[in-house]
């Protein structure tokens, strides 16, 4: 973003400090470590940090301006830089970064995709971007930035030559996706798909449905729902929408549907798909079920903005598959599967899919942490997975947490798999050095919060 700081003054409704309401600034930052010359730096409150204690690095780096609330943390010095820096006063600096954000997408219109759902969100954003890209100069959302103040920052990266923004939502509240949706305004919104997730605050699948639908409630007659004719819950959302709709599935008819689906020896799948009038012949080299419906829903997205079929198929082939989702690594001999990025149930469930219909000379070792953020939906979840485990053609459970050690104890029940509990990383690690041999494969999953990605690191790094 560029602009002066009576734009800020206009937008957020602040209080000039000092300096001069024509001053030009370039690009908006929150990290005091990276703000460059010429920048405006907005102090934002965290949990753990508080941009107001930086002003004094943040001055020396020749920010241009500073939205702040607390004008008593301005270090002595910022009298002398009067004239360099404009210092703007708001109640609340993360509303203003909003709003900023909001501004710039008002500014300077263009078509904007957003992206939610329990699963896929980062996948299927991906994917949309790769097609896009083929044809617009496309502004994309970097990582998992995806949240209340994630969102506002790509929006603020916005160029006067991007075309389309491809932007992720994620949400553990009710009324997280309407305040970003009130942000980005998107015309085109994607719901992968709903099931149990962030059931702290959300207590039930219910909940998790209406605050999700937010972002279908928030496109107007002119937008259009990209919607997983699969998914009853998602289906359910977009029969009384005003935005028109493009369904994508596989098990019911859809606009966008995937046929003849074949299993390519550990190397993705090919299928077909029909896209309205036209056929399309797919390879997908990934890993992941799953990822047929991410492919059906950036085609549907791609299409709906005109994009040609064979242009589409193109972008595809550009898609890089994301580290820690569904990431095949080949070590010593040994397949190793990492989709440590997060889990649920419903993710859960798809990694053991995975790892059962992986072709292997070996054994399957299924290497799992705790399901996080399920509230009351916690010992019951772990317990079904243990259940669905003992049915599995896992060999090996390696657990480590309270939780996914009771995924163990029903995983037992089943009398003929192998379980190991440890109460770490390093542990669990120095187990699979020790026993895992050429022709295994082993797969390794959990939330965001158990880090199961260090088990393979320590692996990898140990394993001769």
């Amino acid at each position: 973003m560029e602009g002066q700081a009576q734009d800020c003054l206009n937008v957020i409704e602040g209080q000039l400090l000092q300096g001069d309401p024509d001053c030009l600034f370039r690009g908006v930052s929150i990290n005091s470590r990276t703000v460059s010359r010429g920048e405006l730096f907005v102090c934002i409150k965290g949990e753990r940090f508080d941009g107001h204690d930086f002003l004094a690095g943040v001055i020396d780096r020749e920010a241009q301006g500073i939205i702040l609330s607390d004008p008593k943390k301005l270090p002595d010095k910022t009298g002398r830089a009067i004239g360099k820096q404009f210092v703007i006063q708001v109640p609340d600096t993360l509303k203003a970064l909003q709003d900023l954000a909001g501004f710039q997408r008002k500014r300077f219109p263009f078509k904007v995709v957003a992206v939610t759902g329990t699963n896929g969100k980062s996948t299927t954003k991906e994917m949309i971007a790769s097609i896009l890209e083929t044809k617009f100069k496309t502004l994309k959302a970097q990582g998992n930035l995806n949240n209340h103040i994630g969102l506002p920052l790509t929006l603020l990266k916005r160029e006067l030559s991007h075309e389309v923004g491809v932007l992720e939502m994620g949400m553990s509240a009710m009324g997280e996706i309407k305040r970003l949706a009130e942000i980005a305004q998107p015309d085109i919104g994607v719901i992968t798909n709903i099931s149990e997730g962030h059931l702290v605050q959300l207590k039930n699948l219910k909940d998790i449905q209406s605050a999700k639908g937010e972002l279908f409630d928030s496109l107007t007659e002119k937008g259009t729902a990209i919607v997983n004719a699969d998914d009853p819950l998602v289906l359910e959302l977009a029969r009384s929408l005003r935005a028109r709709t493009v369904t994508f599935g596989i098990d019911q008819p859809a606009d966008v549907w995937a046929s003849e689906i074949e299993s390519k020896d550990n190397l993705g799948f090919r299928f077909k798909v029909k896209l309205f009038d036209k056929t399309l012949s797919i390879r997908l080299p990934y890993l992941g079920y799953c990822n047929i419906y991410n492919t059906l829903a950036a085609l549907a997205t791609g299409y709906s903005l005109g994009i040609q079929e064979e242009t589409m198929t193109r972008g595809l082939e550009n898609y890089q598959c994301m580290s820690q989702r569904n990431e095949q690594i080949r070590h010593k001999g040994i397949d190793l599967i990492n989709d440590a990025y997060n889990a649920n149930p419903r993710s859960m469930t798809e990694a053991l899919k995975t790892l059962d219909n992986f072709k292997t000379q070996g054994r399957r070792i299924f290497v799992i942490g705790d399901m996080l953020e399920l509230g009351d939906r916690s010992v019951p979840a772990h317990k079904n997975l243990g259940e669905e485990i003992a049915q599995s053609k896992t060999n090996i459970l390696v657990t480590v947490g309270k939780l996914a050690g009771l995924s163990a104890k029903y995983a037992l029940a089943g009398g003929k798999i192998q379980i190991l509990q440890f109460a770490d990383h390093q542990e669990a690690a120095e187990f699979l050095i020790q026993e895992a041999r050429s022709g295994d494969c082993v797969m390794f999953k959990g939330s965001r919060g158990t880090a199961m990605e260090k088990i393979l690191q320590i692996f990898i790094e140990n394993k001769n």
